[in-house]
């Protein structure tokens, strides 16, 4: 598995030296730009010149950037907001840990740390991946020399990216739901413009040649508009930022966190161990399934849209398991799309037994009505255009489920904005 992810982004980065790229350099032949002897960490030099991008020693992160304020703790490390002394602006500080859990830092008291171990190849695949992203829209971009490693200790590692926002999707979602009146659902316009967004960035992120694997409401950062990116934060400024709230904004989605992203590759068989259980699992994954492609995360897609258009705004699917998820998924969208599946007859007796006793029938329209139906039930109604889309993001067979940029072909998003400019920069890309 490492090895193929190896080659994958070595595919990936034109930079890499083709040169180089079938034999590692001796250790003491490593000459990596940007980076004193001093401070170059032997142990990770040799991986990231094998991919062609810098890392800086951590050393040089001291008097260069202030953490103002925490804005999430995911899987692999703590997001920071931070203060650019060199730059003059706002920045996301990731931070890597080597220790796992929670520990002392600097002396100072408890803070948030990943929740596993992460080591050289963790901070590998996510500096990688998002440079392979670069300039690309609706994703999150890695600043110049962003990538800084510890030479000794922890060995805690750290990504500097632009910053997307202070809080995501899922935060988003739970405001709504304490407002007055027990919170109001998106409208379909809202929901539209959001998955107009976040299909661009999955559709970047496939032209990248990447898969991300955990496409989640939680990896969905927003920016309200609010924040000024150039004035250094403060008491004064943050009180501004609460009084500005209360003016209705265009916000801004970008999808990020690419910690579990691999390189797609022509013949796939990724391991089922680099995935973590997830309700937003795609049922080949539940499954147990090897064999994938980028439509495990417009699966992804399809489950945040129907949270979005739920009215008390939950998940669609819920378990502890895979398969308890699994059964979830059927329970809604039937079982004739897995069935059809030709990858089905491949995995193991026990689910292949549980897909086999679900019935074909799928009861997703029932859970988000056309106008007729949704007055009788008292739920917000779904027009059949945005039904088109969702049933097609949630199709169980992945054979038939929508791709990112077939998605945005649908007639549910004729006449969003930018919309034409979207599909023509992805000229000749596969449906």
């Amino acid at each position: 598995m490492a090895a193929a992810a190896d080659s994958g982004y070595r595919r990936l980065l034109p930079c890499a030296c083709a040169g180089a790229a079938t034999e590692e350099p001796e250790e003491e032949e490593q000459q990596l730009p940007n980076v004193s002897p001093s401070s170059r960490p032997t142990c990770k030099a040799r991986l990231f010149e094998l991919y062609g991008m810098n890392v800086v020693g951590v050393e040089s992160m001291t008097g260069r950037f202030e953490l103002t304020g925490l804005t999430g703790v995911g899987v692999f490390g703590a997001v920071y907001k931070a203060w650019d002394n060199c730059c003059g602006t706002v920045v996301a500080v990731k931070r890597l840990s080597g220790r796992g859990r929670r520990g002392r830092h600097g002396g100072g008291g408890d803070e948030p740390y990943s929740l596993v171990h992460t080591g050289v190849r963790d901070l590998a695949r996510e500096a990688m991946s998002l440079y392979a992203c670069r300039g690309k829209r609706g994703v999150a971009h890695l600043r110049p020399n962003g990538a800084y490693a510890e030479v000794s200790g922890s060995c805690d590692s750290f990504l500097v990216m632009d910053y997307a926002g202070g809080f995501n999707l899922k935060d988003l979602m739970k405001r709504r739901r304490k407002e007055p009146g027990g919170g109001r659902p998106f409208s379909e316009n809202e929901v539209r413009r959001i998955m107009r967004r976040l299909l661009v960035g999955v559709n970047a992120i496939v032209e990248a040649g990447l898969l991300h694997r955990d496409i989640r409401p939680e990896n969905v950062v927003v920016d309200d508009g609010t924040e000024d990116l150039k004035q250094k934060p403060t008491a004064a400024a943050t009180t501004g930022k609460k009084k500005a709230q209360s003016k209705k904004r265009k916000m801004k989605y970008t999808i990020c966190d690419l910690g579990m992203s691999v390189p797609a590759v022509d013949s796939p068989g990724y391991s089922p161990d680099g995935v973590l259980t997830s309700i937003y699992n795609a049922p080949e994954i539940l499954l147990g399934s090897r064999q994938y492609d980028s439509r495990v995360d417009t699966w992804g897609l399809g489950c945040i849209m129907a949270e979005l258009l739920d009215g008390p705004g939950e998940p669609l699917f819920d378990g502890e398991t895979n398969l308890a998820i699994m059964g979830s998924v059927l329970r809604v969208i039937g079982a004739e799309g897995v069935k059809s599946w030709p990858g089905l007859k491949r995995l193991a007796d026990e689910p292949q037994a549980l897909v086999r006793g679900f019935r074909d029938s799928s009861r997703l329209r029932e859970k988000f009505p056309g106008a007729r139906a949704a007055r009788v039930a008292r739920r917000p109604a779904l027009s059949q255009a945005g039904f088109d889309v969702l049933s097609g993001l949630l199709e169980g067979n992945p054979e038939k489920r929508l791709t990112a940029i077939a998605a945005l072909h649908m007639p549910w998003f004729e006449g969003s904005g930018g919309l034409r400019r979207v599909i023509g920069s992805c000229a000749g890309t596969s449906f």
